[in-house]
């Protein structure tokens, strides 16, 4: 996966918003997966 995000990371480093929007959509997705383990683990100590 990481080698392809960094292929199409070669390929729009001419365009800085294109870079900006990957780097967004890749912190958005990073911040709902360490939300959901969270609800996850606040689930399982709530019991």
């Amino acid at each position: 996966m990481y080698v392809s995000l960094l292929r199409v990371l070669l390929g729009i480093s001419e365009s800085p918003v294109l870079y900006l929007g990957l780097i967004t959509l890749l912190l958005a997705s990073w911040g709902l997966i360490v939300s959901a383990i969270a609800e996850i683990v606040i689930k399982a100590f709530d019991i």
